[in-house]
């Protein structure tokens, strides 16, 4: 609401508004009977898919599924791949051996 002009809010609150009219619903009701009556509703024909049934259908779509995952299953071990042949090359010989190499080895008995 405008604070600064109250008297125009209140001469648009109590203006004039005409009555909805009462509609005929039951005339309207007999002019939708008679135009149904005239165009009934027929089946469209069927298209291209209409002669697969539809188990066909169901087929198909767990097959898109299965392949789906085929694909992601693959993309993941294929980056897998990639991330260990990096990491692997990201990391030199030398330092590997002393990182992850140090242990005792077996042959030598002088710990006994």
């Amino acid at each position: 609401m405008n604070p600064k002009n109250p008297e125009l809010w209140d001469q648009l609150r109590t203006a004039y508004r005409p009555e909805t009219p009462g509609l005929d619903t039951a005339s309207i009701m007999d002019a939708i009977r008679r135009e149904a009556a005239a165009h009934p509703l027929r089946r469209a024909a069927p298209g291209l898919a209409g002669p697969i049934p539809a188990w066909a259908c169901t087929a198909a779509a767990v097959l898109a599924i299965f392949a789906t995952g085929f694909v992601v299953g693959r993309s993941v071990t294929i980056a897998d791949q990639h991330i260990s042949a990096a990491w692997l090359q990201s990391v030199q010989p030398e330092d590997f051996a002393q990182s992850f190499l140090t242990f005792d080895d077996p042959a030598d008995d002088s710990s006994l």
